[in-house]
């Protein structure tokens, strides 16, 4: 009979050891991240991106401001890491707005988010519709946003289906 409450207490400090592991990390995530211009992939035809990120829980919230001049841009989204995959509406695609793509599909994105390495990492799969003057095409994004382990630089690495290299852009917390 002791080994069946040992047993159970020995998951329970498990699974709280766990979350709270996770929870710190994830939390590491949460304020305003100014990109490094000089340690990343160039970020035509911007001249800046911060981002802020608030982590609650399961849910993610990851706004994208991009300047360049007098133009401006915004990329937001709420994501939700205990489900496997949503939709989302973002304001736009923004990455590349020189080569003349736009979001498709209702400006509607299919994410799939997940927490990674105890927390420092999150994971976002995501597939887009992109609209040219050649068409639609669907197009595949994984991009990974990896903490240091000071919790001061937040590194974002990119593959996109319809890109051969990958994009690597360095964040400093603000």
């Amino acid at each position: 009979m002791p080994l069946k409450y040992l047993a159970k207490w020995l998951v329970a400090t498990a699974v709280l050891y766990f979350s709270l592991s996770m929870a710190s990390a994830n939390g590491e995530f949460s304020g305003r991240w100014k990109i490094d211009t000089d340690r990343s992939t160039a970020l035509d035809p911007w001249r800046s991106l911060e981002i802020e990120i608030a982590v609650e829980n399961s849910k993610v919230s990851i706004v994208r401001y991009y300047g360049g001049g007098s133009r401006v841009a915004q990329e937001s989204m709420s994501l939700d890491t205990s489900i496997t995959s949503q939709t989302v509406e973002v304001e736009g695609w923004w990455e590349n707005r020189h080569i003349g793509a736009y979001s498709g599909n209702g400006k509607k994105q299919t994410v799939s988010a997940k927490w990674l390495d105890k927390g420092r990492t999150l994971q976002l799969n995501i597939e887009m519709v992109l609209e040219s003057s050649q068409g639609s095409s669907n197009v595949r994004a994984l991009r990974e946003l990896r903490l240091s382990r000071d919790g001061k630089t937040l590194t974002e690495i990119q593959l996109r289906s319809s890109r051969n290299l990958p994009t690597v852009r360095v964040f400093n917390r603000l």
